[in-house]
């Protein structure tokens, strides 16, 4: 599985870098087959190194968000193919549509292959579920409740504690409720 998982990273890899050359305005987003085909062939590399983690998952994770990246062109590939005008170039849609079969074969590889696939997948995921709660906990953390926290503390007074009158007591309404409106609460 390390050979297959090196050879996909590979063929990303050069989609990744054929993407680029065919995109008319090439940004950081043509380059990210070609990205995530480097990651793929760092987890073929290190695949065996750790008794208890199988970076083979983190291979299937770019394969996966690969293919999610080549549904469009996977799309405009069924339109073209039916005789319709699709919406990209036609190198655009052959290149997006390897893409996404290259990674529909590596992932259906996967689970073919691979034993406990479930079991390994799923010890995964609790890493990466773990390591991206910290992550995202902590950016949720210092950006939207610190600053609303500082917010009400410096400018709102929601306890109205800042104005403090003689006597504690609020007059509360009660409502006009008859017993009927009480018999009928839902």
């Amino acid at each position: 599985m390390k050979l297959i998982t090196i050879i996909f990273g590979f063929l990303l890899t050069v989609l990744g870098v054929w993407n680029f050359a065919a995109v008319p305005d090439p940004g950081l987003g043509a380059l990210m087959p070609a990205i995530f085909g480097l990651l793929a062939i760092l987890f073929g590399l290190l695949q065996g190194r750790w008794e208890h983690k199988n970076p083979l998952f983190g291979a299937v994770m770019m394969a996966i968000l690969t293919l999610i990246g080549s549904i469009r062109g996977l799309w405009n590939l069924v339109i073209l193919l039916t005789g319709g005008t699709p919406a990209l170039p036609t190198d655009l849609i052959w290149i997006r549509s390897l893409r996404g079969l290259v990674s529909i074969i590596f992932i259906g590889l996967v689970i073919l292959l691979v034993e406990n696939v479930w079991r390994h997948w799923k010890e995964f995921g609790h890493f990466l579920g773990d390591w991206l709660a910290r992550v995202v906990l902590t950016i949720f953390y210092f950006t939207v409740l610190v600053p609303f926290g500082l917010g009400v503390r410096l400018f709102a007074d929601p306890l109205h504690i800042k104005s403090t009158p003689a006597e504690q007591w609020r007059p509360r309404t009660t409502g006009d409720q008859n017993f009927d409106e009480v018999l009928r609460q839902y």
